[in-house]
């Protein structure tokens, strides 16, 4: 989803762009990559300016079962270590770097303010977050690149990822809060997030960390209530943490219930502003998009392959 949005961002502002993909290229504009063997046709590639790595398995799709925790760390750590190698063959390899990361890194930190200067905490999610910025960090060595990582949470979208499917019981009234709803819960708008990947890209000066979040952290609570009013629907009722464990386990503590009151110091201090900063008028937005979808939205929808077929989402 993220990435069908920057590539139609990058492209309606002239650049060229390729897209790496682990299904068979179809495309003029597609590469296949496998595990063994890299980038496929990888000379096509030579003397790119930048590249964004958004690769990994979805996070909170399904509990985190043994099998599960590996294919996200190989979706991320091991894969993007195969790129860099690939890359790294090029006699003119990119000279900017932009991975994706995620706020998780953080774990449960309850009231406490996290800006990027913040170490780590505990559980999988952390270990895992960890793990993937020090791949996307091997860039500047590998291939002396000018290297950046955007920590993310959870991206609201129209046509795609976790929001068309959490709103659906809050349009029959069913919506609530998680747990006790005091958790801080970063998000960012699909809109605010292709913008910062353009901001990282077009200022050569920004390297390292960034948190990918809304300036000001909303609490679970208020960030549920905010989407009924802008479906006009009440919410009275939350999810308890016991049911929540009993269905996911360590994601539901590390995902859904942890507090993540993180803050975008370093965007922001480098100038970058926020489209939809404020929760009820980015669900308004959100919303509006699903309920009478304007034409230019069509090109944003999610191309899935499926047994050789694509479909649209």
């Amino acid at each position: 989803m993220l990435g069908t949005w920057l590539g139609h961002a990058l492209r309606d502002r002239g650049d060229e762009v390729f897209v790496v993909t682990r299904s068979e290229a179809e495309e003029e504009h597609e590469l296949s990559w496998t595990s063994s063997r890299g980038i496929i046709d990888l000379r096509r590639l030579e003397g790119a300016d930048a590249v964004v790595n958004l690769m990994g398995a979805p996070i909170a799709d399904r509990p985190w079962t043994r099998m599960r925790r590996n294919t996200l760390r190989d979706s991320r750590i091991q894969s993007t270590a195969t790129i860099l190698q690939s890359l790294s063959r090029l006699d003119a390899p990119p000279k900017h770097y932009v991975g994706v990361g995620h706020l998780g890194i953080y774990g449960e930190r309850g009231e406490q303010i996290l800006d990027e200067s913040d170490d780590p905490g505990e559980g999988f999610l952390a270990e895992l977050a960890l793990d993937w910025e020090q791949a996307h960090l091997a860039a500047e060595r590998q291939l002396q690149a000018r290297t950046a990582v955007l920590r993310m949470a959870v991206a609201l979208s129209p046509t795609g990822g976790v929001f068309p499917l959490m709103i659906q019981p809050f349009r029959v009234g069913l919506g609530g809060w998680l747990g006790d709803g005091r958790q801080y819960l970063p998000w960012i708008s699909v809109r605010d997030a292709v913008s910062a990947f353009l901001f990282l890209l077009d200022h050569p000066e920004l390297e390292g960390l960034f948190n990918g979040c809304v300036p000001v952290p909303t609490r679970q609570k208020e960030w549920a209530r905010a989407l009924g009013r802008a479906l006009n629907k009440p919410v009275v009722s939350n999810a308890p943490k016991w049911a929540l464990r009993g269905a996911l386990g360590d994601l539901a503590d590390e995902l859904y219930l942890a507090s993540i009151r993180a803050v975008p110091q370093r965007l922001q201090k480098a100038g970058f502003s926020f489209q939809d900063a404020e929760a009820e008028a980015t669900f308004g937005w959100l919303v509006a998009c699903l309920d009478d979808p304007p034409p230019e939205l069509s090109r944003y929808r999610v191309q899935r392959r499926r047994r050789g077929r694509i479909r649209r989402s």
